[in-house]
């Protein structure tokens, strides 16, 4: 059998020209992609740019244990693409950087490529180029360009009083699953309490290993109304609306009869013995939508995201005053602790 190549074993140059030999997603707003010093794109009229970026670092962002490198591929490029889709934007191209330690083999980075590239190539999003360096500790980041609507973009600070609450999906099973991952070792050990069925347990890790994010539902809400208060649930639902509630300097008010708790939430949680409410407020790497719209758009909002077979859900609304409050069965009112995942440097 043939030893795996190391990465340590091929030049820069050498492993660029491997990636670059793989199929590219076809885009009409390139030029010039992974080649030359820079990239070139061209911007649809009547938009502007977006950028974001984001870096994911073993040990702290994801666990190799728990996931493979094309899942880190793919969950790396959700939560880019995920940001442009929160201003109601269209990703057109990706940036890719990694801290490699020379431990990775070829075939690891071949298939942290196909994460991305799998994720990328249903978007038309084109990988464009980026940077490959040695370091200690393996790490990638991406930064992914697109184009919004320069009269139309969703903003954190755009939350008006009298605007309708809403969020696209089921909200719970990303936490949920990375609490399974984590757990998954115990639970194997107990006969018994999750089947050995591999097609039944991916489906209840999907959410976390595989995320979705929201760009043609955000496209679609920004062709058929006015955007306001536009987020990504990204650290959790309780912190994306305290960041909605700040940033626009309004109250939220929240019904909590009205959260869509994902079905796989609630059988993990009875599996754990946890509260699924708490996965849904609380928990991170959904990549839902959160949004706000006028009352008066609902109808138009609704027939726009139901027409791609897109679920929303229509959660509270904003009001004159601060802060973000949960509403439960019996009608009384109670602040929302700000609970989701804090980012804090080392």
């Amino acid at each position: 059998m043939a030893m795996a190549e190391k990465i340590s074993d091929i030049s820069e140059f050498g492993l660029i020209q491997r990636i670059r030999r793989a199929r590219r997603a076809p885009n009409r707003n390139m030029i010039l992609g992974i080649g030359d010093d820079a990239a070139a794109f061209r911007l649809s009229p009547g938009c502007v740019g977006l950028a974001t970026t984001d870096t994911l670092l073993q040990g702290v962002h994801f666990d190799l244990r728990y996931c493979s490198y094309a899942d880190i591929g793919w969950k790396a490029m959700a939560a880019n693409l995920s940001d442009i889709a929160a201003m109601g934007g269209r990703p057109l191209l990706a940036l890719i950087s990694l801290t490699l330690t020379g431990s990775q083999r070829m075939e690891d980075i071949v298939q942290l490529y196909s994460g991305m590239r799998a994720l990328a190539a249903r978007y038309r999003v084109a990988i464009a180029g980026g940077d490959i360096v040695g370091g200690r500790e393996f790490s990638l980041t991406l930064t992914v360009l697109g184009e919004g609507q320069e009269d139309n973009l969703g903003r954190r600070s755009g939350a008006r009083p009298g605007d309708a609450v809403l969020v696209t999906g089921a909200l719970g099973d990303s936490a949920a699953g990375l609490e399974l991952l984590q757990a998954k070792g115990l639970f194997y050990r107990k006969a018994g309490m999750i089947p050995r069925d591999q097609a039944r347990e991916a489906r209840l890790l999907k959410k976390q290993l595989r995320p979705e994010p929201r760009i043609i539902e955000a496209q679609a809400l920004a062709r058929a109304v006015t955007l306001h208060g536009m987020i990504d649930i990204s650290d959790g639902l309780s912190s994306e609306l305290w960041h909605l509630s700040r940033e626009s300097r309004a109250a939220i008010i929240v019904d909590q009869g009205a959260l869509p708790i994902g079905s796989q939430a609630v059988k993990i949680s009875r599996l754990l013995g946890k509260d699924p409410l708490n996965y849904c407020l609380h928990g991170g790497e959904e990549y839902e939508l959160l949004f706000t719209l006028a009352s008066k758009d609902l109808s138009k909002a609704g027939k726009a995201l139901k027409k791609i077979g897109a679920t929303y859900s229509l959660i509270g609304q904003v009001a004159a005053g601060r802060g973000v409050w949960l509403v439960d069965a019996g009608g009384r009112m109670s602040p929302l602790e700000d609970r989701g995942y804090k980012h804090r440097p080392s």
